[in-house]
């Protein structure tokens, strides 16, 4: 069974600025020029539209996958908007493949009844918070009320705690190592870690060996075929390589393109006689993993 975690639904310029687009769009580049596994369906002239990920885009590029994870984050910070609505509506109509989760601004002084609502009221099975977009730090006690709400309503958060080409994101909130704090506050709370915290891989492995309801996804790793080794390399020798879980981070890639992705992750060392990542971890990663973390309906 193929569950792909972690898509977006979002597009330009309902939800997306310029300066987010504009910068988005030199990542795609920089990355199209490592890998042919990227998803790219615009030009110079067009690409303010890059990022895009409307309904239909979103169903033809899943179409492979027997179920899918959708959010949309809140973070006018860094200019992303998403109306949860949007994803509400979108999950209820599609409910046979897609799960939706929901996003708040943990600066809101209403996001705790937000989320409360959005779960309760909206449907929504999950929260997406991402501190380098969103500006905040996880570590400051005031937030904690609001992991502790998720902890409570008992759905998961998918963390983006890493890296990202946003000019104005704070990369001070963004080590994986900072939710440390929450994982002990909050035992109960399950946590998956986007893009295994790039480039704060090592951290990520390190964090999600300690605590029990923390794992990571794998979503635009293989962008990057040298840290993509590295990191699940470090995975394997931290014994946590079954706490990774499949992700496209569609727009970035499509599904199909992640999956070719993490199936090269072993050609930077070919004939060097470094070891290599097992392809048992692979399929399991791809197809295995995501039931230790979450369960459907």
């Amino acid at each position: 069974m193929l569950v792909d975690i972690h898509t977006n639904l979002f597009w330009y310029p309902d939800h997306l600025s310029d300066e987010f687009v504009d910068a988005s769009w030199e990542a795609k580049k920089a990355k199209m020029r490592l890998t042919p596994d990227v998803h790219c369906d615009v030009d110079d002239q067009t690409y303010r539209h890059n990022f895009d990920c409307r309904p239909e885009q979103l169903l033809a590029a899943t179409q492979g996958c027997d179920r899918v994870i959708v959010f949309g984050i809140v973070a006018p910070f860094t200019g992303v908007q998403v109306d949860q609505n949007v994803i509400a509506e979108f999950a209820r109509a599609h409910s046979d493949r897609f799960e939706g989760w929901c996003s708040v601004d943990p600066n809101d002084p209403a996001c705790v009844e937000q989320l409360e609502h959005y779960v309760r009221d909206l449907g929504l099975r999950g929260l997406k918070l991402g501190p380098i977009y969103q500006n905040f730090d996880p570590q400051d006690p005031r937030h904690l009320p609001l992991f502790r709400k998720a902890e409570a309503l008992g759905i998961p958060i998918n963390w983006h705690q890493g890296t990202s080409f946003v000019r104005q994101g704070p990369l001070k909130y963004a080590n994986p190592v900072l939710l440390e704090d929450i994982a002990i506050a909050c035992p109960e709370l399950r946590m998956i870690i986007s893009h295994m915290g790039h480039p704060w891989e090592d951290e990520c492995c390190v964090l999600i060996r300690k605590h029990r309801h923390l794992y990571a996804d794998t979503s635009a790793l293989h962008y990057r075929p040298l840290r993509h080794y590295q990191a699940f390399m470090t995975a394997l020798e931290y014994g946590v390589e079954h706490k990774l879980i499949f992700g496209s981070d569609f727009p970035s890639a499509t599904p199909e393109q992640a999956i070719a992705g993490l199936w090269k992750v072993n050609h930077v060392v070919a004939r060097t006689g470094f070891p290599v990542f097992p392809e048992e971890a692979i399929h399991r990663i791809i197809y295995e993993n995501w039931k230790q973390f979450i369960r459907f309906d």
